[in-house]
């Protein structure tokens, strides 16, 4: 990994999108993200069985989709009522 919150990975250049705690929440980015053809790679440092909660798990998107994602997410918060 080069710069914190940059990465590179299969010739594009990956940036963080957010951080999330769960399962569930990875789960519901994934599916948030999937219909607008945003690839999603998820990190942690800890495993998540093993420390469920407790490190946060970095979620990273293509540049080129970044501002795209964001709307999506904030959408997305929109209609859930938050």
């Amino acid at each position: 990994m080069g710069m914190m919150g940059v990465s590179c990975v299969a010739d594009q250049e990956w940036v963080e999108l957010c951080q999330v705690t769960t399962e569930v929440e990875k789960g519901l980015i994934r599916s948030a993200l999937e219909p607008y053809s945003i690839e999603v790679i998820f990190r942690s440092f800890l495993p998540s069985s093993v420390y469920p909660g407790l490190s946060p798990i970095k979620v990273f998107v293509p540049r080129k989709d970044l501002e795209l994602a964001r709307r999506v997410l904030a959408g997305n918060k929109g209609e859930s009522g938050e």
